[in-house]
């Protein structure tokens, strides 16, 4: 049969479902094949399981950075350690110390003025042999034991001294513990006073092989216990304190460590927070992780605050036990260490000064804590109990010479910053005499009681003109007030003082001590066209005279004349700019009365220059400056310039005796006779200023009066200051003034009135230095 379209069709269509079976199950082998090549999906996780996780991963992710974070602060706080215990915990101030007072056979001292100085030292009087930091008297004789001092050219031990008293001198001299006489000793220098930091803190620094094993042991028996166990925070402690304070219904106890207490005293704020006793906590771990134990107890005996001075706050058991007690805590008695171990728990609660009775018994329960924790036994605790607090009177005063001090800082800043003198803990040495500033405040009492001018001010300098040491000073009359120092700030004219500078000028060209001059009328008219006439203080005219009369007389007229004439203006600006002391860019003629201002300190260096025969030293009350290791960091070298001619000089040296002989300060030789003294008077307009500048053998002392609102005083510079100088300085003891020959200079005697050449025993005859080439050529006439 013939194949048709269509059954062609099916037989294609047959053949195809017939071929269908086969590919599908070569499909199923091949993924089959596949599958087993393919790695199998793992089962699905729980949502919990899920959940769990990624608590675990933020918990890693917290604990990371809080790990981080506590590493990061406990770094910041250890930084904060380093700051302060490594590299210095504390802020020392610096102690500025008097002269060394040596005694030896032949010194002009009294026993009441060894106690004087020893009592300013803060010695005690004992009734028996005195321990270091004690005097007794033994009839013309005084046994002091000195404390140890370390010099800057040795260090010296204490040493027990009887000092023998004749006749207001030192007569022999005994070591009691070698038993052998003494050519010389040296006594240690009190502390005139400190530069205390901006903090207002002052402290003795102890160092760890210095603190009494007995303090130590005192001290943890009574503020932590377990001092030695604990790691700087004591749970126990902490649990035992909190028990306390709830059974009591308030806090009763505290659960700090001393680790703890010296953190929170060193490096934070009283403020209480938790966040404080946090690092409180962390700064005590890190404390006892780095340093040692002895170093740790060491830090809070020198830290702990325990007494309050006014505005300076004393820290530290050295400086605390010195104020009190007069001595050091080598040597405190049992008694005195349980009253300053007391006194930890509350300094204000327990001052003795102010809170005696409280004192009493928060020392008394010390002491039983000793006797309880075998410190002591019975005999001593009951010693001790019965014992009085023996605290002194009353505090030391914080500077006692407050205008000497401000310029002992004043000097000291040409060479240390305020930081230095804050901070490093320097010591200064100066030339300060006790003795001698002791009788410059009696002389100054006396003197100011005679004027009975209660608003009457004062300023005074005393310096050796030699080797320019200030020996002493005032700037107020009220003499330990720390004012305004008019020794030092106080720009005051200084009236007729200018003229013995002026008479140098004038003698350097052909004038000498015996030329002629003219008292007469002067009238100058100024660049305003203003005249100005000056006038005698006396309002009268003197006629002819010696330049050495018109210069003891102090008259004005005859200097105004020689200076504008005769140059004597010019040279004395230069005179002036040579000392630094030239005030004025422009030179006005009323400098030659002294319209000049000047403080008494910068009076003294004219005068000092005068004194030592044209050659000028600086004025300084600084010797030597050391840090606190003893470390030589300054000394000052004793300089001296010739700036002046010396023949001259000595010319006006002579000058200035006739003033106290025979001119305006001729109260001198009333008073004490033959002793020869240089000086020189000065008074300002209307008696506003009162002015005297002398000088004795190797002592320059210079006064002024005044009132601080320029009113006049109605005393002149022979009425007021010159008596305050005699008081003084009678008070001193003094030599006379020498003058030193000079070659180019002939003595001769001299008629005061006309200059002539006279004769002993003439009338108005007085016995000159003259250049040799100068002499006069015509005689006088003997009456």
């Amino acid at each position: 049969m013939p194949r048709t379209p269509a059954s062609k069709s099916k037989r294609q269509a047959a053949g195809k479902a017939a071929a269908k079976p086969k590919r599908k199950s070569a499909g199923r082998s091949g993924a089959k094949k596949a599958a087993a090549k393919r790695p199998r999906k793992t089962a699905r996780k729980s949502a919990p399981q899920k959940t769990a996780q990624k608590r675990w991963r933020y918990l890693v992710v917290i604990a990371t950075l809080l790990v981080s974070f506590l590493a990061g602060y406990l770094t910041y706080l250890n930084q904060i350690i380093d700051s302060r215990f490594d590299g210095g915990a504390w802020a020392l101030p610096s102690r500025v110390y008097a002269r060394s007072l040596e005694i030896y056979p032949g010194l002009a001292l009294t026993r009441e003025q060894l106690v004087h100085e020893l009592k300013l030292a803060n010695y005690s009087r004992a009734l028996s042999q005195p321990q270091a930091g004690e005097y007794r008297q033994l009839g013309a004789s005084l046994e002091l034991h000195s404390r140890p001092f370390q010099f800057s050219d040795q260090n010296q031990s204490s040493g027990l001294v009887q000092v023998f008293f004749n006749a207001g001198k030192v007569i022999a001299l005994v070591d009691l513990q070698a038993g052998i006489d003494l050519s010389v000793f040296r006594l240690p220098p009190l502390i005139l006073g400190s530069y205390y930091p901006q903090s207002g803190e002052d402290r003795l620094l102890l160092s760890e092989g210095e603190v009494p094993e007995r303090l130590i042991a005192t001290l943890i028996a009574v503020e932590d216990r377990a001092f030695f166990e604990h790691s700087g925070v004591s749970p126990f402690a902490i649990l035992r304190a909190l028990w306390a304070n709830l059974q009591a219904g308030r806090t009763v106890q505290g659960g700090s460590t001393l680790t703890q207490q010296l953190a929170k005293n060193l490096f934070l704020t009283p403020q209480k927070s938790l966040l404080r006793k946090m690092n409180e906590a962390f700064m005590a771990l890190l404390l006892e992780l780095r340093f040692s134990k002895q170093a740790i107890i060491t830090a809070y005996i020198n830290e702990v605050f325990l007494l309050q001075q006014n505005k300076i706050a004393i820290h530290g058991f050295a400086r605390a036990s010195r104020m009190l007690f007069g001595r050091g805590v080598d040597r405190l008695e049992d008694e005195h260490l349980a009253l300053l171990v007391g006194m930890v728990k509350g300094p204000s609660r327990y001052n003795p000064l102010t809170a005696p009775k409280l004192a009493l018994e928060r020392r008394n329960l010390v002491l039983k804590i000793m006797l309880e924790q075998g410190l002591l036994d019975q005999p001593a605790f009951a010693t001790a109990s019965a014992a009085a607090l023996g605290v002194s009177s009353q505090l030391p005063g914080i500077n006692p010479f407050p205008a000497y001090l401000d310029l002992v800082k004043h000097q000291l800043q040409i060479s240390y910053t305020r930081d230095e003198l804050e901070h490093r803990g320097l010591r200064v040495f100066t030339a300060f005499d006790p003795l001698l500033q002791q009788n410059l405040e009696r002389g100054l009492a006396r003197g100011l009681e005679r004027f009975k001018q209660p608003e009457l001010q004062a300023a005074v300098v005393i310096a050796d003109y030699l080797n320019g040491d200030i020996q002493a000073l005032i700037g107020d009359r009220v003499t330990d007030y720390p004012g305004f120092n008019r020794a030092l700030m106080a720009q005051r004219p200084i009236g007729s003082l200018i003229k013995p500078l002026l008479l140098y000028s004038l003698l350097q060209g052909d004038l000498t001590l015996a030329s002629e001059v003219s008292d007469e009328p002067v009238r100058i008219k100024q660049s305003n066209s203003i005249v100005w006439e000056p006038r005698n203080f006396d309002r009268k005219l003197h006629g002819n005279m010696s330049l050495y009369e018109a210069f003891i007389r102090s008259y004005n007229l005859p200097f105004i004349s020689l200076g504008v004439k005769a140059g004597g203006l010019e040279a004395l600006v230069d005179s002036l700019s040579k000392i630094h002391l030239l005030k004025h860019d422009v030179v006005f003629p009323s400098m030659l009365l002294g319209t000049t201002e000047m403080s008494a300190y910068e009076v003294a260096q004219m005068f000092q220059v005068i004194a030592n025969d044209g050659y000028f030293t600086p004025l300084t009350t600084i010797r030597s400056v050391t840090d606190q290791h003893n470390k030589i960091l300054s000394r000052i070298p004793l300089e001296s310039h010739k700036l002046f001619d010396r023949a001259r000089m000595i010319q006006v040296q002579r000058a200035m005796v006739g003033v106290s002989e025979q001119g305006t300060a001729r109260y001198l030789a009333d008073r004490f006779g033959e002793r020869t003294i240089a000086g020189k008077t000065g008074t300002t307009n209307e008696a506003r200023d009162s002015w005297f500048a002398g000088f004795s053998d190797r002592l320059l002392g210079v006064v002024w009066l005044g009132r601080d609102d320029n009113a006049p005083i109605r005393l002149t510079g022979s009425s007021g200051a010159l008596r305050v100088w005699a008081d003084i300085m009678e008070l001193q003891g003094f030599s006379a003034f020498k003058l030193t020959p000079d070659d180019s200079l002939a003595w001769h005697y001299i008629d005061t009135h006309n200059g002539g050449i006279s004769q002993q025993g003439c009338a108005n005859s007085v016995l000159l230095p003259i250049p040799k080439d100068r002499i006069p050529k015509h005689r006088a006439s003997c009456q």
